[in-house]
């Protein structure tokens, strides 16, 4: 048994290996972590569509409008420069008369969605804001009305008049023009933004454009009344005064253009009240001229043509600014059949240091500047109008006439000062532009022309010639050779002039000994005598020769100078 059982273990030993080295082995599969980005995108999107149509989306409206005028898929709703709402679709109706636009509105815009709100088109160009305007996209606008919630309405050709966004006064500004005025351009005062424009609108019967501009509370009490509103934006180009300048164009103005107004420091008025009607001037100095304040105002009356003076121009004496043209009419005068031209003037007496005190009454003002004026124009002071070549026009208060010839008209209101006779501005440059040209055509131009090219070819011909170069080398070759003898002649100039010395101690010796010889044989000849004189003078001639050539060494090259 035990045998038995000693020949069958190892066989079971061995067949318990062999199932142990059969057995599979189990692997675990991994999963690539990519495989969830799609279902994450899936997920985020139909979230972000729940949120933003579940929660803040407030439903679909239609609008229909007569043109789409470039209103594309996706285009803003804006309510007061903010988005509120996106374009969905764009059709046409069945009749082919209206395009529809369907609108997806935030659920924000819910209560504002009622039957009076107004919906328009604004298109991108200067009349929506200057560059600004003209650089954005086609956008509609919106404004919340009043009555029964409503999910359909008719868009306005023209933006209606907007409310008044908070505390403030609002005021209405008159023009002939009231073209490229958009809805929120700015309203500044100093340079400072304190208000925006409402919206304008043109009557036909009248004629005349309003715009409807708002002033913040804080600010509404700097508009009095003689506050004066102009437009702003644009590039402006003034010739005045004989040099270009473009205003007061800053990057705000180019980008959005809208309204500025000027309230005077003195004589201002009362506080203005709510909607109350001023002029909108086109520039500054238009409106800063028709503002009362201190300004004293004027009348001329100029005999020739005024060339293109306009209002806003300025005034000057003595070449310094001291008001502005105010209005410039021309009137047909039927007693003589002719035309006047009426200028009205406005002067600062603080321009010509004459101090308005605090206190003191418009009419005391009045006086006393009308008392300086008609000192100065007893003294000859007369309205005359320059103009320069650039064509600009300017009125000129001068002394031009004789003193006692004329006088301030008080009587007239306002108080004329007289112009000067034949004062003309364009006339006089006229004149002297002929006088100029006939100064200049009257000189010999073309024979002086002609001189010139004869003598700029003459040198040219002159300059280009091979014989002035061969001189010039040979005139060089000179130099050096007289220089070379120079410094030979420097060199030798020491020892002639000591032999020229020796030979004339020599020639006094022998002139002595002569004499002596004459005196101790009186009888002899006489020519003895004068060869003894001869040659004292030969030794003194010697003697001057070799002093000069000591300090005239030169001198054996050059000459002896006279």
């Amino acid at each position: 048994m035990n045998g038995h059982d000693d020949d069958v273990t190892p066989d079971l030993a061995d067949e318990g290996s062999d199932q142990e080295s059969r057995e599979a082995s189990l692997q675990v599969g991994h999963w690539s972590p990519w495989i969830w980005v799609v279902p994450a995108i899936a997920i985020f999107v139909v979230g972000y569509l729940v949120v933003r149509y579940g929660l803040f989306g407030g439903g679909d409206i239609t609008v229909r409008f007569v043109d789409a005028r470039g209103l594309e898929r996706y285009s803003p709703v804006r309510y007061r420069g903010a988005k509120v709402g996106t374009v969905q679709k764009i059709t046409i109706d069945d009749e082919l008369e209206e395009v529809i636009v369907r609108i997806s509105m935030d659920a924000a815009m819910d209560d504002a969605l009622r039957m009076g709100t107004s919906f328009w088109i604004v298109e991108p160009g200067l009349e929506s804001g200057g560059l600004g305007g003209l650089l954005g996209g086609t956008y509609i606008g919106m404004e919340p009305g009043e009555g029964e919630p409503a999910d359909e309405f008719e868009g306005q050709e023209y933006p209606p008049i907007l409310t008044a966004p908070q505390p403030g006064k609002t005021f209405v500004l008159e023009s002939e023009d009231v073209a490229f005025i958009s809805i929120g351009a700015p309203v500044q005062f100093e340079g400072t933004r304190v208000g925006r424009v409402l919206g304008a609108r043109y009557d036909a019967e009248e004629g005349v454009g309003s715009v409807y501009v708002f002033v913040v509370e804080r600010f509404a009490s700097q508009v009095r009344e003689s506050t004066r509103f102009w437009r702003t934006g644009g590039v402006s180009i003034s010739t005045e005064g004989g040099r270009i300048s473009m205003g007061d164009v800053s990057l705000a103005t180019l980008l959005n253009s809208g309204i500025a107004f000027y309230t005077p420091e003195i004589f201002a008025g009362d506080p203005a009240s709510e909607g109350a009607v001023f002029e909108l001037h086109d520039s500054r100095p238009a409106a800063i001229a028709s503002a009362d304040g201190p300004h004293m105002t004027y009348l001329t009356y100029f005999p020739g043509a005024i060339g293109g003076l306009a209002p806003g121009t300025s005034v000057r004496m003595k070449g310094v600014q001291v008001g502005r043209v105010r209005d410039v009419r021309l009137r047909y005068v039927p007693e003589n059949a002719t035309l006047e031209t009426p200028v009205t003037l406005e002067i600062d007496p603080r321009l010509l240091e004459i101090q308005v005190y605090p206190g003191e009454t418009r009419e005391d003002l009045r006086a006393r500047m009308d008392g300086a004026l008609e000192a100065l124009v007893q003294n000859g002071l007369r309205a005359t109008l320059t103009s320069s070549l650039l064509g600009s026009t300017s009125v000129s208060l001068e002394t031009s006439a004789a003193p006692g010839t004329g006088r301030l008209a008080v009587e007239h209101e306002p108080p004329v000062i007289p112009a000067a006779p034949g004062s003309s501005g364009l006339d006089d440059a006229i004149a002297s532009l002929n006088r100029v040209a006939g100064t200049l055509e009257d000189l010999p131009l073309r024979e002086t022309m002609s001189h010139l090219r004869s003598a700029a070819a003459r040198v040219d011909s002159l300059v280009s010639d091979p014989a002035l170069q061969d001189s010039v080398q040979r005139l060089n070759a000179a130099l050096t050779d007289i220089q070379a003898a120079a410094q030979t002649t420097n060199e030798n100039i020491g020892p002639i002039a000591e032999k020229l010395r020796s030979a004339a101690t020599s020639a006094e010796a022998a002139a002595s000994r002569a004499q002596e010889l004459v005196g101790s044989a009186p009888k002899q000849n006489y020519d003895l005598a004068e060869l003894i004189r001869e040659l004292t003078r030969a030794a003194e001639s010697v003697r001057a020769l070799a002093s000069y050539l000591t300090e005239n060494p030169d001198a054996l090259l050059k000459g002896r100078a006279e």
